[in-house]
């Protein structure tokens, strides 16, 4: 048998069955020239004496094979005598694998962590299988990943996937010795992303025991664990010249059902309250709460509405319930509905929806990802059966695909890690621009005083909760955009702002700082006092002195430059109403009169979904890749109940950059207010007036 192969039962078996299966495969494929070269070499045998022939070949081709032997072919064919001369070389070629199979067991995978240890350039990931499946794809290197298991079971599955790789389980009480031993200080990166967070900061302190040049990645979902830990080990890895990233893939995940729910891009008719709702259970309620309380959306004008519609008990930790319904940063409700009753989720729904403002988003979170699928058609059935407006609904799922009638669910599935972990490289780039533009600004406007506030400090020695406001600075920058009619592209451009959509955007930055400090319990007073945790400037815009205002501004500059950070530069929206079904000829026009918009523009069409024919000419300009507002009333209710129409108004809702809804008057009235331009029955493209 061949020596021990790793440390792990489950590791021997699955690598020696792969190691005797190479073996039998080259005897089978040995044996297989030798006999057909004997037969090729031999004369034809005479008629009845075939199976008798063929015996005497698999003979031949046997002790030719076990002796090392030779024989000369009678037909003098190149081709049989090739494979002859090779066939009955099967033994030694079976002899030299084995050779150098147990010499790479007993030796060579000591020889390649020495290598490790000494030059290093290899990648260290900790975790599951499932977990390490997108980094392992994404660092991919010859002979040069080695894989931690956190236990025995993830051992195994590790070993099923990547048989020949360097599989370790890991182990807590020697983990600093065990990283020395792997080269962890060498290594290009060590991805600590098990699903235990306290695992993985020990394992990010052992591979920071050293200095190095490599990247940490750290994976932190719980946000006690992170807001305790990350700091001290940001610290350490930047005194030691070494990257570290820390990543949350339900923070990432409840990132994605923010843009999901087409914040400033799902709209309605006049200044309604803006009202948020979630419905459901599990860890990720409390996440996209405390996500969506956090970016202040509609703060200025009243404080948000925010239901939270429980369906189970697993849901928020000890006080953060209490504290989401004492902060000033929206009015929170909660209200249980057990999803298991009948009618019991749509008698809830129904009471959101008819006793408050519309909503304008609805997030659906489950203990699993089917659970919350099946609460998000539940609340979709329930609100087109109410005739209510159905806003986006974000469903925290495992996988984006079509759900529901309306085209208004959406999936935020939950990254694999190496999408996070650029996700998280790119967040903390642009929230450095945007701290340094605020330092800049600050060190320019307060001279001598300048750095006795906690944030007056460079990224690199400042609080991680001070980081992470920046952070969420960026997390905003769809959302200004949008609420501006703007949008980031791939490209270069000088793109600027001009002074009214600088003072919009600034109202903007101001209510997420607020609702931020809000949420931290926050309150406001005359003087700032940390300790009390009072603030000045924790009042309405409008109120606020100029050189507060000006760090509003301050901060809206750096969507240029946050932009640039992800290869992307800002264009605005050539908006243009089409009230109207065109034909054929005259979309073709329309087309070729879209061609000389200004690379700083892109063409958004307005169009109101009233009828049947807009669908059809709605679904032209998709097919034609034209960005498209569409704009409902009471007439979507009609066109949702018929058959023909219901699909294709799903199938372009889905599709579709905004949505508006009118509520107290038609949408091709609505259409023709939310444009500059509006196109004539040829395609023509006439400025309104």
């Amino acid at each position: 048998m061949l020596p021990r192969l790793g440390n792990s039962s489950a590791v021997n078996v699955r690598r020696l069955a792969l190691y005797l299966a190479l073996l039998a495969l080259v005897a089978v494929a040995g044996f297989a020239a030798v006999l057909w070269a004997l037969s090729a070499c031999a004369p034809p045998p005479l008629p009845g004496d075939e199976l008798w022939t063929w015996r005497q070949h698999a003979g031949q081709a046997l002790d030719l094979i076990g002796h090392v032997g030779t024989t000369a072919c009678y037909t003098a064919d190149a081709a049989a005598e090739t494979l002859l001369w090779l066939g009955v070389r099967t033994a030694g070629v079976l002899l030299v694998l084995l050779a150098l199979m147990v010499l790479w067991e007993t030796l060579g995978r000591e020889l390649r962590l020495l290598w490790f240890r000494t030059r290093g350039g290899h990648v260290l990931l900790a975790g599951t299988a499932d977990d390490l499946a997108g980094l392992a794809r994404r660092h991919d290197r010859f002979a040069g990943t080695v894989y931690l298991a956190p236990d025995r079971a993830a051992l195994a599955e590790l070993a099923r996937a990547r048989p020949f790789a360097e599989i370790r389980l890991l182990h807590a009480r020697t983990l600093a010795r065990q990283m020395a031993q792997l080269g962890a200080a060498r290594a290009k990166l060590v991805a600590a992303v098990t699903g235990n967070d306290l695992s993985n900061v020990a394992i990010a302190e052992a591979a920071l025991d050293r200095p190095g040049s490599g990247e940490v990645l750290l994976r932190l979902e719980q946000g006690a664990v992170r807001a305790l830990s990350s700091d001290p080990l940001r610290r350490r890895a930047e005194r030691l010249g070494r990257p570290l990233s820390v990543v949350s893939l339900s923070h990432l995940q409840t990132r994605r059902g923010m843009a999901a729910a087409m914040s400033g891009r799902y709209t309605l008719d006049g200044p309604p309250r803006v009202h948020i709702a979630l419905c459901g259970t599990g860890e990720g309620l409390q996440a996209a709460a405390l996500d969506i309380v956090r970016q202040g959306f509609g703060l200025e004008s009243g404080r948000p509405l925010i239901t939270i519609l429980r369906t189970g008990s697993a849901d928020f930790t000890a006080g953060t319930l209490e504290r989401l319904l004492a902060t000033q940063a929206a009015e929170v409700e909660v209200a249980t509905a057990l999803a298991s009753a009948a009618g019991g989720l749509d008698r809830a729904i129904g009471g959101i929806v008819l006793d408050h403002p519309p909503l304008h988003a609805l997030h659906c979170v489950g203990a699993t990802p089917e659970e919350a699928e099946a609460i998000a058609l539940a609340c979709e059935e329930a609100l087109v059966r109410l005739g209510q407006p159905v806003p986006p609904i974000v469903v925290y799922g495992a996988s984006d695909r079509p759900l529901g009638t309306t085209g208004m669910i959406r999936i935020a599935a939950e990254p694999d890690l190496a999408d996070a972990h650029a996700l998280a490289q790119l967040m903390d780039r642009r929230a450095r621009a945007v701290h340094a533009l605020f330092v800049a600004a600050q060190r320019e406007a307060r001279g001598d005083a300048f750095g006795t506030a906690p944030a007056e400090a460079e990224w690199e020695h400042l609080p991680e909760a001070v980081r992470d406001d920046n952070r969420n600075v960026a997390d905003q920058m769809d959302f200004k955009l949008a609420t501006i009619f703007a949008m980031s592209k791939p490209g270069q451009g000088t793109a600027a702002l001009s002074a009214a959509e600088t003072a919009t955007l600034a109202r903007l930055a101001h209510e997420r700082w607020w609702a931020a400090k809000a949420l931290a319990g926050w309150q406001y007073g005359p003087l700032r006092d940390d300790r009390r945790l009072l603030h000045p400037d924790m009042i309405p815009y409008d109120q606020l002195a100029e050189p507060i205002k000006q760090k509003d501004r301050d901060e809206v500059a750096s969507l240029i430059p946050m932009a640039a950070l992800a290869g992307e530069t800002l264009v605005r929206e050539r908006r243009i109403a089409a009230p109207a079904p065109l034909a054929a000829a005259a979309v073709a026009t329309l087309l070729q009169n879209f061609a000389p918009t200004p690379q700083t523009q892109i063409p958004v069409v307005v169009l109101s979904l009233d009828r049947p024919e807009m669908i059809t000419l709605a679904e032209t300009l998709l097919h034609s890749g034209i960005a498209l507002e569409l704009v409902l009333d009471d007439t979507a209710a009609h066109l949702r109940r018929n058959e023909t129409t219901a699909p294709r108004l799903a199938a372009i809702l889905g599709a579709a950059w905004r949505i508006h809804v009118a509520l107290d008057r038609t949408a091709s009235a609505a259409a023709l207010g939310r444009a500059g331009e509006t196109v004539n029955e040829r395609g023509g493209i006439d400025a309104l007036v």
